[in-house]
């Protein structure tokens, strides 16, 4: 454990409640951001189209989530 300044502390993503990593970094997007969510990074069995568009009701932000062919995972960009 170490302190660390005001500035440090602003670097780093925090999350809100028991969110996971991947919803975390969603909700720190901001537009024009792109996003890639590998398999091993999604633990749900659907894909990341329902948090996304629970992202969407709570804040206002818009998202385009697109499939990998490779079924490797997804690319998600903020778009508003």
């Amino acid at each position: 454990m170490k302190k660390i300044t005001k500035e440090e502390a602003g670097k780093f993503m925090l999350r809100k409640g028991s969110s996971s990593p991947v919803r975390t970094a969603v909700a720190n997007m901001h537009v024009g951001d792109v996003l890639l969510i590998e398999k091993q990074d999604w633990k749900q069995q659907n894909g990341p189209g329902q948090m996304l568009t629970r992202v969407k009701k709570s804040t206002g932000m818009e998202f385009k989530l697109n499939s990998i062919a490779t079924g490797e995972g997804w690319i998600v960009e903020r778009v508003k």
